[in-house]
Order: C-alpha cells, then structure tokens, then sequence
C-alpha cells in the first residue's frame, strides 16, 4: 500500500509560482479548493488548496505526514462566521502562490471566515462552507477532470492505472500497469474529502463509511454502491472507493463517474471502459492514435470543415471551419456523458461569460485561405481568414442555390502551423424530414421519434439541446445522434430526453432541434510542431433546425 500512496500522493501536485518579494498577503476569489476535485465545498478530514499571492515562502516547504499547524511561516485558521473559536488547519505546503492544508476532523459542518498569515501578516478573510463530506476524485492531470487516477485492483496485484490504451510506467520501483477498465473489473476511486475520520488525520483509518455516508458511484448510468468507501491507512487525508463494475456495463472510452456522498456530488472524470477482452479503447469519434495522446497529455488536434444548406425560418447556405486543438481535458468533457443507443448527452453548466468547457482552447495557422471548388461555384471560391482571440476560422457564405448534389473539393496550400491537404465530399441530393411539421413540443416523458426522406447521403445527424440561462450561469444540455441513413428513421429514447431542461421554444430557457442528413470525406495533414491532424473531415450537410418547447 505504501507504494501505491505515494503514487496518488502526486496528484497533489502543483506549480509554484516565483514570487517577488513579499507584499499584501492575499487569497484569490474562490481560491480556496479541494485539492483533488477542486469543488469549493470542503468536508472535515480533507486535503485543500489556497491559492493567492504572498501565502508562504518563495521556495516551497513540504510537510511530513505528521502534519503541523504552522510550516515555513504560514498558518491557516478557519473561524466560524457565527461566532466561536478559530480552528486551525494541518499544513501540508507552503509556497508564495499557493498552501495547501488538512483540514481536522473535529471541524464542524457551516461557513467559516478563511485566513491565511505568513511572518507576522494575515489576509483578509475568505468565507467557505464546510459539509459533512465533499469527495473529490484524483485525476491523471492533478487539475480535477479529465482522465482519473483510478487503479484497477484485480489488474497487476492493484498496481494499475486506467487510461485508455495499454501500456506501463515505473515508479517507487514498480512497474505499473496502464490499462482500461473492463466490464467486471474492481476500480478503485481515490481523493479526499469522504468525510470526518480522527483516526486518519493521523493516516489511519476508522474503516468502511459506505453506508453511514450514502456513498454511490455514478458510472455509464449505474449507481452502484461501493464495496469500501473509507480513508485509506498511511496518508493523512486520502480515501478511496472500491467498486465493481457490472457485467454488463457497456463499452465506453467516455465513461462519466462521479462519487455521491452525503447528499454531495465530486467532480466529474473520465473512466476509460473497453470491452471484454481488448487492451484499448475503441470510440468511433477519437481514432487511437487520439487516444495514445490523451494518454500522453498531448492535445487533439482536429480539422473540422463543413459546406451546409441550413432551413429554419430562411434558408442559408455556408462554408466554414477550422483546424481546432483541444487539451485532453477538453476534448474528453466533449467526448463525455451517459450513452444511449446512438446518442450521446453533454451536460455542462458554465459562467454566460466564460466558454463551454468542452470547446477548443485554440485554433491553428492552416493559411492565408483554402480553396474550396465544385458544382455552381465560381472559380477562386475559398474560405477566408477570421482573425479570433483563440485563432483563426475560415469561412464564405454563398449565393443562394449554389449548394446541389455532387462533389465539392476543399484545399489547403498550407499555413504556419498546418501543412497543406486536399479532401472532397459529395453534397446530398435532397433530404426532408416527413414528420418536422408535427414537432412544436418535446415531452420528455416519451421517446421521439424523427422519420425522414432524401438521396445521395450516408448519415443523419440529430442534435437535440435546451438552453437555461439563470443569472450569471447557463446550463446546456445537448443530445448528439449519428445514425445510418438507410433506415429512413430514429427514435431518442424517452432515457435519453430526461436530461433536457423543461424550456420554451424562445426566451432565457429555450429548445432547439436540427436534423441534417450529412456525408463526410476526411484528410490528414503534417503540423509544424510535429506529427499530424488526429482527425480531419469535410462535412456536406442538408437539414432544418428549429426551436422547441420541452415539457
């Protein structure tokens, strides 16, 4: 076990910030963090981080597991806001831009009025509430999502990571095994914050809390109940889950997990699930040379280009994309979410002025502008540069009616950062959803069913999605289904709808639907730093989209 603790011990990990000679001590808004799950919940026996400026020393100071209340200069109190006496937290480290602390047992749930005070100067107060429990989930990346740091304990005696391709690492003189996890298989969450546990502010344990803290692992649309929920013996502040996943749990790269404990939800991350008897993943949106770089912490890098006759209450006619790179946290948020037949559902709530944490952090250089010819299009047609604050995109609207069966050919000469590339799709003939005008109102309730006709295309993609925006968050529901064409139809299981907010067809909390049938030519292209495109398409699409009421 010792082995394995200090392999999780490094997801604690950090970067210290140099720091300039001390001035005001200070905490960063909503800086102070669960160390793991970045929830800003805390719970009693959990391991938490402060960020701000001026906290500690310029060089980092690191505690021992017999942690103290003061460490090179710093103390943390926790005072409670209704009046009482300061507790004071364990020190684990201590640097300029950030501390991290225990947090006791002994501390009772309610808002507390949060100090840090580094030689003699003390910050103004921060307010943070404290829970009974408030697990988070230890990640490969130590920053809370993405892929987690979970060990598979029937896979090389336990010492195993999940990650979605095969392989191993050394470490503290063990090899340990890289791997997915498989239908069957017992996993092992690991992170803190499950909740009071005296023993274990000293790194003992008082053992099994599964039932006296309600805990349940959300996995691929299971609730399963642990076999241990509990802290782990040798590392003040650390637990771990121990489950097993069904027999029949499906398939998915992009499983969604999450720990419920008391009444709290932990961070969302990533559990890599490959079928029965495969050493990898297999996700028929990442290719595996995609999924080797998540595994390597590198970005997704994807050529994303589409030509589209789009109806709603007009019709218009675009050319637009961009080669988008993602870091592997944002692509598997993207990728993320409960499976359903051929529909996936992506559910985020984010800041109206930030991003959707599932979008591109940046986009690439692929030239000046790309030439784009086919059927009705006049010779020099491209797509021109956009400037953006995350990169360039490409774009042209054409003239009405141009779009029209047949091949369209996409070529790039090559940029500063992507190489040059050529690749062609065929535009559909005709498509035409039979049963559009009789869809006004989703009820949730029931499954949907979309029928359609058309020619000359090869997949229909449906989105589904509900949008509320409340005060400064918006919370966004998606449902994406990419299925043959052939059939002439689909149903979105009634699962699958639950997960859409109640909206209006307009207004704050509104419903859109689009259904476009769609064939797709792909490309790869070199990268200036290296490598190749992980995935590179042209996409043809003919479709209607409209808002909806969903009850």
């Amino acid at each position: 076990m010792g082995t394995r603790l200090r392999m999780l011990a490094g997801a604690l990990a950090f970067a210290a910030a140099e720091c300039w000679g001390q001035g005001a001590i200070s905490i960063a808004s909503g800086g102070i963090v669960n160390a793991l799950g970045y929830q800003n919940k805390l719970a009693p026996d959990t391991v938490f981080v402060i960020f701000g400026s001026n906290l500690g020393p310029a060089s980092l100071v690191a505690g021992s597991p017999n942690y103290q209340d003061s460490l090179g200069g710093t103390t943390i109190s926790f005072k409670p806001v209704g009046g009482g006496a300061a507790i004071s937290a364990k020190i684990v480290y201590t640097v300029a831009s950030q501390v991290a602390g225990l947090l006791p047992s002994s501390i009772t749930p309610g808002d507390y009025a949060v100090t840090v005070s580094y030689n003699s100067l003390t910050s103004q107060p921060q307010t943070v509430t404290v829970v009974a429990r408030s697990f988070g989930i230890a990640t490969s990346n130590s920053a809370g999502n993405g892929t987690a740091q979970a060990t598979i304990g029937n896979v090389n005696g336990g010492l195993s990571l999940t990650r979605f391709t095969s392989g191993s690492t050394a470490s503290g003189g063990y090899t340990w095994a890289l791997t997915p996890a498989h239908p069957g298989d017992t996993v092992v969450l690991w992170g803190t914050g499950g909740g009071a546990d005296p023993a274990n502010d000293a790194g003992g344990t008082s053992g099994d809390q599964t039932a006296a803290g309600n805990f349940q692992v959300l996995i691929g649309g299971r609730q399963i109940v642990p076999l241990y929920a509990g802290a782990s013996s040798g590392y003040p502040g650390l637990w771990q889950i121990n489950f097993t996943l069904p027999a029949d749990i499906g398939a998915d790269c992009f499983a969604q997990a999450q720990v419920s404990a008391g009444g709290e939800l932990s961070n969302i991350v990533n559990v890599p699930i490959a079928a029965v008897g495969q050493p990898t993943c297999s996700d028929a949106s990442t290719p595996a040379a995609a999924l080797a770089a998540l595994d390597a912490g590198n970005n997704v890098n994807v050529g994303g280009f589409a030509i589209a006759e789009i109806t709603s209450s007009i019709t218009q006619e675009t050319a637009s994309g961009a080669v988008f790179s993602f870091t592997p946290a944002e692509w598997i948020t993207l990728n993320s979410g409960p499976l359903f037949g051929a529909c996936r559902v992506y559910d985020r709530t984010y800041l109206t002025s930030g991003r959707d944490p599932g979008s591109p952090s940046s986009s690439l250089d692929a030239g000046a502008s790309l030439s784009l010819s086919g059927p009705n299009l006049p010779a020099g047609f491209g797509m021109g540069k956009i400037a953006t604050v995350y990169g360039p995109v490409y774009s042209n609207s054409p003239a009405a009616g141009t779009w029209t069966g047949g091949d369209y050919k996409l070529t790039g000469s090559g940029g500063t950062q992507v190489g040059p590339f050529s690749v062609s799709t065929a535009f559909p003939g005709a498509f035409t959803v039979s049963n559009w005008g009789d869809i006004t109102t989703i009820d949730r309730s029931n499954p949907l069913q979309l029928i359609w006709t058309g020619s000359n295309f090869s997949n229909v993609v449906i989105v589904l999605s509900t949008t509320v925006v409340s005060g400064s968050t918006q919370h966004l529901t998606t449902i994406n289904c990419t299925v043959p064409g052939a059939p002439g139809s689909y149903t979105i299981p009634a699962a699958a709808l639950g997960y859409l907010s109640a909206a209006g067809a307009s207004g704050s909390s509104s419903g859109t639907l689009s259904v476009q049938g769609t064939n797709q030519g792909t490309f790869t292209a070199n990268l200036s730093g290296g490598g190749q495109l992980d995935i590179g398409t042209l996409s043809a699409n003919l479709g209607a989209v409209k808002n909806v009421a969903v009850q």
